[in-house]
C-alpha cells in the first residue's frame, strides 16, 4: 500500500530565498507534492507560478530535476492531469500515473534505499510575476507518496529507471534552426520546447541521420491526441517519443548525433526540457 505523509523539516521558506528539505532515504517514492501560499498586493495567492522561481530534486549531490513550476504543471497537463493550483499544488511524479494502465507505473519510482541523500530545493520569488508586488507570508508543505517495496527484475535484483527532467537553453533565430546540443547518453522519453516569443510551426527530428519525426506542429500534436495526451495545455511543442505511454518507446541515440530541426515564427530564447531515463541517480 502507498503511504501518504508530510515530509517535515523544510527550511528557508522566505521571499527571494532558497528553501531546502532533506527527504528520508529508507523508502521508495512514487510522488512528492509541494503546496505553497503567500501574500502579495494585499491578497493571498496559492499560484506556484507566481510564488516559485524554480524547483530542483537532488540525489547524492546530483541534480535529477530542475524545472520552473510552470513547466512542472505543463508536463502534468500534457498527460491529462490538472494540478490544483488553487491549493498551491506543484506535483513531482516518479511513478507516472498516466502509465498506470499500460505497463506498471512503478518501474520509474525512485527507490532511495542505499542512497546517501535526497533533497528538494525550492527557490522563491521575492516579487510576484504579475505586477511585481512584494511577496510576504510564504508557507510551504510537502506530502510524499511512498512505500517500502523494491523494483525487481527477472533475476530478482533491484533496478532503477529514473526519469530525469532538466532544462537546456539556446538562442533560436526566426526560421529554420538545428538544435544539436542536447544530451544523448540516456534514452530520451520526451523533449518539450518553450519559446520566449512566437511559435514553432514545424519540426523534424534526426537520430543518427535517420528521420524519426516530422510534421507541422498541429500534425504532430494530432498523433498525441490519439493516446489522450493534451498538447493544447502544454508547451509550444513537444517531441513525445513514447506517446504510446510505453516506457520502452524511448529514443535511443547510438552515435551522439541528434538533431532537432525546428522552424520558429520569430527569433526567441528557446528552452528545451528533456525527460531522459537514467539507470540510476547519475
Amino acid at each position: 500500500m502507498r503511504i501518504q505523509n508530510y515530509i517535515t523539516g523544510i527550511q528557508g521558506v522566505t521571499a527571494g530565498g532558497v528553501a531546502t528539505l532533506s527527504i528520508p532515504i529508507d523508502r521508495r517514492y512514487h510522488a512528492l507534492k509541494l503546496f505553497v501560499s503567500g501574500t502579495f498586493n494585499s491578497a493571498t495567492s496559492t499560484d506556484p507560478t507566481e510564488l516559485i522561481a524554480s524547483a530542483r530534486l537532488i540525489v547524492n549531490g546530483v541534480v535529477m530535476r530542475d524545472l520552473l513550476p510552470s513547466d512542472i504543471i505543463k508536463i502534468a497537463k500534457l498527460n491529462g492531469i490538472t494540478p490544483d493550483t488553487t491549493n498551491g499544488e506543484t506535483p513531482f511524479y516518479f511513478s507516472e500515473p498516466w502509465r498506470a494502465s499500460v505497463l506498471g507505473e512503478e518501474s520509474t519510482s525512485w527507490d532511495m534505499k542505499g542512497q546517501t541523500s535526497f533533497n528538494l530545493e525550492v527557490t522563491f520569488n521575492s516579487v510576484s510575476v504579475t505586477g511585481s508586488y512584494a511577496i510576504t507570508n510564504l508557507a510551504a508543505a510537502v506530502v510524499g507518496s511512498f512505500d517500502y517495496a523494491r523494483n525487481l527484475n527477472g533475476a530478482n535484483q533491484p533496478f532503477l529507471a529514473i526519469v530525469k527532467q532538466l532544462r537546456y537553453a539556446v538562442s533560436a533565430p526566426s526560421g529554420q534552426f538545428d538544435f544539436t546540443t542536447l544530451p544523448t547518453v540516456n534514452p530520451i522519453q520526451r523533449v518539450h520546447f518553450r519559446t520566449s516569443t512566437g511559435s514553432i510551426t514545424s519540426m523534424e527530428v534526426y537520430n543518427d541521420s535517420t528521420k524519426v519525426m516530422e510534421g507541422l506542429a498541429a500534425q504532430i500534436n494530432d498523433f498525441y491526441k490519439d493516446y489522450k495526451l493534451v498538447p493544447a495545455n502544454g508547451f509550444t511543442l513537444s517531441a513525445v517519443f513514447d506517446f504510446t505511454q510505453q516506457i520502452s518507446d524511448a529514443l535511443l541515440v547510438q552515435n551522439n548525433n541528434l538533431d532537432f530541426r525546428i522552424t520558429s515564427s520569430a527569433a526567441n530564447a528557446l528552452t528545451a526540457i528533456v525527460e531522459a531515463r537514467a539507470p540510476g541517480y547519475v
